[in-house]
């Protein structure tokens, strides 16, 4: 993909936040859905001007199983170095009528990590191109409880799991206004390249339920794929 020269608008945070969009597709079927965001997201001019406000990255995902009739959901991770930016971007009347064009009803949320939260990201072995992508996301007790609990977990099952095909494991909070109360609903987002390893590790009840206890009730999980033909991402 190429795309055009661009200039940065705005300043970029030291941090990086995570921008989820999930919601129905307006198209009536998938195939249709990605002509619809290619067109809204995928020209040279949108990746620049998306780029310009500080969007580092975009990519889109399928649900797993597919949907049985119609395009069904699709769920859109960016990486932002900008709130402001990104605050900016989509306040835009064009950008706002984009979104409609691709999506039918959608639910947008910004999150930020803790320094208390863990993450890794390992390379793909040579070869290994299928990606799949695990969500975990409820509120937690306590930000610094949560924080504690992962960071052991994470220090206890990564090398199990990615023996299993995991490429990536990230945490965040969501993100609040300044002067709210810090939210305690957290997101966690695997990249996995093997999808059988992948459910096998979900699968491992010890590992599970000891992530269970993090919540302060049963969390939301959802597994995601990467959806069939050329979408654009960056």
């Amino acid at each position: 993909m190429t795309t055009l020269p661009f200039t940065l608008s705005v300043e970029p945070n030291p941090s990086i936040f995570l921008f989820t969009v999930r919601g129905n597709l307006t198209a009536p079927d998938l195939e249709a859905g990605r002509k619809a965001h290619n067109m809204v997201a995928g020209s040279d001019q949108a990746v620049a001007m998306a780029r310009s406000f500080g969007d580092l990255s975009h990519a889109v995902y399928s649900p797993v199983p597919a949907a049985d009739k119609g395009a069904g959901e699709l769920l859109i991770i960016d990486y932002w170095n900008s709130v402001q930016g990104l605050q900016s971007f989509f306040a835009n009347p064009d950008v706002q009528k984009g979104g409609a064009l691709v999506y039918r009803d959608r639910e947008t949320v910004i999150w930020q990590s803790t320094p208390g939260l863990p993450r890794v990201a390992l390379p793909a072995p040579y070869g290994r191109n299928d990606r799949w992508l695990g969500i975990v996301r409820g509120k937690v007790g306590s930000r610094e409880g949560a924080e504690k609990a992962m960071a052991e977990a994470m220090r206890r099952q990564i090398n199990t799991a990615r023996a299993r095909g995991l490429l990536s494991r990230e945490l965040y909070f969501r993100a609040t206004q300044p002067g709210e109360a810090e939210s305690t609903e957290m997101i966690g987002v695997d990249i996995w390249f093997d999808a059988d390893g992948m459910r096998a590790e979900y699968a491992d009840q010890a590992k599970m339920a000891g992530l269970a206890t993090v919540f302060a009730g049963p969390p939301a999980t959802s597994i995601w794929q990467k959806p069939p033909g050329a979408w654009v991402e960056w």
